[in-house]
């Protein structure tokens, strides 16, 4: 959360982690919104991390509307679809309106699959801006729920993510291995 600047929010508030496969999630809302998905490795940084980029939050009670649960069903393996990611209320008007094209494409990269920064810039309507691609994605307040570590680069390579390397390696081998669990089951 170190890059997003502080949050001029007076009624924000976020709700306790949710244990992920690679560190604590915790969601911060505003006016209904949802400003950011804050995103560590460890508990008491993610929470340090929080009160430092939104002073004013408070914890908050309740299920944030029914997106906890989503974060809780990911920690599962049961991955929501791009129409109830979407269907959130993101505060948009935080990214330009490239970034909301790009995270939109992202949101819609099945778990366990990648697509390239190419691929994903040409999806949000700049094909051929993988670079600008990169960094609407390194921008994502929203990691995790909007996947940008699904996103590789062109030769299929892990490459640059904001949490790591071994974060980005480490959720898309718990998606693969949760999605082909499914696949077997069925």
């Amino acid at each position: 959360m170190s890059k997003r600047k502080k949050s001029s929010a007076g009624e924000a508030s976020y709700h306790p982690p949710v244990p992920l496969p690679y560190g604590f999630a915790s969601l911060v809302l505003s006016g209904g919104r949802l400003v950011a998905v804050g995103w560590e490795k460890d508990r008491r940084r993610l929470l340090a991390s929080i009160r430092r980029d939104f002073p004013h939050a408070r914890p908050a009670v309740g299920d944030f509307g029914g997106i906890r649960n989503l974060l809780s069903r990911y920690a599962g393996g049961d991955f929501p679809v791009p129409a109830e990611i979407l269907s959130l209320p993101f505060a948009w008007e935080r990214v330009s309106s490239f970034d909301r094209k790009v995270l939109e494409s992202a949101a819609r990269i099945p778990a366990g699959e990648t697509a390239t920064y190419g691929e994903v810039g040409a999806r949000a309507g700049k094909p051929g801006a993988a670079r600008a691609t990169g960094g609407a994605l390194g921008r994502n307040p929203w990691p995790v729920l909007l996947p940008c570590h699904r996103v590789v680069g062109a030769d299929g390579s892990l490459t640059g993510f904001g949490k790591g390397l071994p974060a980005k390696e480490a959720l898309l081998a718990f998606e693969s291995a949760a999605r082909a669990s499914r696949q077997a089951a069925q």
